[in-house]
């Protein structure tokens, strides 16, 4: 676990913000690189997009043609967002529907109108401090509603939750009895709303990892994905590390970078969000263990040692023997998990020069959504 003590250097700056902010930061030593476009994650299922335009295409090609979410600052809010300098740019985004109607409120203040391509900021008074509420009813549609902390937060205790968090997790998913999150808020004692969506967050978490560990993964996948949403607007070095498990487990590879710059899971957030050929500094030493500060299953913890040997010419012969072994996990047939797997075997064959099993790995990604381009590119180079 000793892996993400580089958390707190690497975000010094920025411990006492607990929400990822919808102001994007430039870490000090990028300084001198043009900044990065901002993640937008699909406000439904989390996969990242690098621009507006290709969340909205996937949206209406995966999900279906309607949809309602909020635009804040040029970033997606899926249900909450904290806007650190405050709200310049409000815009609810409507797929599908015609129309709907809008209600923005917050202390002292209460506006309704009619949605269209325009910005609702007008609504929120000049410098306005606090929260915001957006409540969205779309025509024919169910109704939406949107929380918005404007330049400050409120009070939350993170030491206090995670110290009860880590214990309370690692017991209920070795426990065989069914787990109630009653037990969790009363120890918890009296919570704000962010607090409360923390909490609930990790039950879900923990959850998951006790249904998979007892055969129902069926039921498991279900609240990984509601741990994955409700934890993502979070900062804290528990919810990123929680974050990077589920990113790995469900193919959303964009919140990797959340991890820190010197631990292993870098490795992992260069090979699946740069393309074949980009560099990662191998690190000495490795860790032995999870890398995780929270639960992990074995397959992610194995997956993550074998994607790092891969970026070590000395260690061909250890990275094939990890990615074989890979193959007989009893989860290596899990399709996200089977795609990480020809994604590996495709561009270690690249890098050895075996064109005829690389294309034969590639061709079971040529419609992957985030492998499919660089398979194609291989295939049809």
């Amino acid at each position: 676990m000793a892996d993400w003590k580089d958390f707190y250097e690497d975000n010094k700056e920025t411990l006492g913000q607990y929400l990822d902010s919808l102001t994007g930061k430039r870490r000090s030593s990028d300084a001198q690189h043009a900044p990065a476009a901002p993640l937008q994650f699909c406000p439904i299922c989390h996969a990242v997009h690098i621009s507006s335009a290709d969340l909205d295409f996937h949206i209406k090609q995966v999900h279906g043609p309607q949809h309602v979410y909020l635009r804040v600052n040029g970033r997606i809010v899926r249900d909450v967002g904290w806007a650190e300098r405050g709200v310049s740019d409000l815009r609810v985004v409507l797929l599908g529907f015609p129309s709907a109607s809008v209600q923005v409120s917050g202390i002292g203040f209460c506006q309704q109108t009619s949605s269209g391509d325009h910005d609702f900021r007008r609504m929120i008074p000049a410098r306005y401090e606090g929260e915001i509420h957006v409540d969205v009813s779309p025509q024919g549609g169910k109704p939406r509603q949107f929380t918005l902390f404007s330049r400050s937060l409120p009070e939350f205790r993170r030491e206090d939750l995670d110290s009860l968090i880590l214990p309370w997790a690692g017991e209920m998913a070795a426990s065989s009895d069914i787990p109630d999150i009653g037990c969790w808020r009363q120890l918890a004692g009296n919570m704000g709303a962010l607090e409360n969506r923390y909490l609930n967050g990790f039950f879900e978490y923990a959850l998951a990892f006790h249904l998979s560990s007892h055969g129902q993964a069926d039921r498991a996948k279900e609240h990984f994905e509601e741990a994955f949403g409700l934890l993502l607007p979070f900062r804290t070095p528990l919810a990123h590390s929680a974050q990077c498990v589920l990113g790995l487990a469900m193919n959303c590879f964009g919140v990797l970078n959340r991890a820190a710059r010197r631990s292993l899971i870098s490795a992992s957030d260069v090979f699946f969000n740069q393309p074949f050929g980009s560099a990662w500094d191998t690190q000495t030493p490795v860790i032995n263990g999870s890398p995780f500060l929270t639960l992990s299953d074995e397959f992610t913890i194995r997956l993550l040692r074998v994607v790092a040997d891969f970026y070590d010419p000395e260690e061909d012969s250890l990275f094939a023997a990890g990615l074989a072994a890979l193959e007989f996990h009893p989860l290596a047939a899990e399709r996200n998990n089977h795609d990480k797997l020809a994604l590996l075997r495709a561009r270690q064959h690249r890098r050895l020069s075996q064109p005829r099993e690389a294309r034969a790995a590639y061709e079971m990604l040529r419609y992957h959504p985030f492998f499919g381009a660089e398979a194609e590119g291989f295939l049809n180079g």
